[in-house]
């Protein structure tokens, strides 16, 4: 078994102490405990050293982040509204534009690309 996945897995253990957390609720979910993280990186399309320390709780993600992390990893729209709230965002709120398309994406289970080509598309603020 990889060593760095090992120590990686005890970190997430240790953070279930703290479940009220983005990074311990996102890795408790099972749809990313089904995925490797090589996997939800690509689709997140986010620098694999950051990815490392939002999940180590080093670092707090910007709203756009997890968004990307959520659509990356493959979450509902309700996993989703709820990792925004723990990470101290405001949930998906649909009677905004930009919110209803990314629920569209999460719903159809698009990538963080085409969520930015629907996006620009729109007129909104790309991922």
């Amino acid at each position: 078994m990889d060593q760095s996945k090992i120590s990686l897995d005890n970190i997430i253990t240790k953070m279930t102490d703290d479940p009220n957390t983005f990074s311990s609720y996102f890795c408790s979910l099972e749809c990313v405990k089904r995925k490797n993280h090589t996997e939800i990186i690509r689709n997140s399309d986010i620098e694999k050293s950051y990815y490392y320390q939002i999940i180590k709780g080093n670092r707090i993600p910007s709203r756009n982040k997890v968004l990307r992390l959520c659509i990356g990893a493959g979450l509902s729209t309700k996993e989703t509204s709820h990792a925004l709230i723990l990470n101290g965002d405001s949930p998906l709120y649909l009677r905004r534009k930009r919110d209803r398309i990314l629920a569209y994406v999460i719903e159809k289970g698009l990538t963080v690309t085409e969520a930015n080509l629907l996006l620009d598309e729109q007129g909104e603020e790309m991922l």
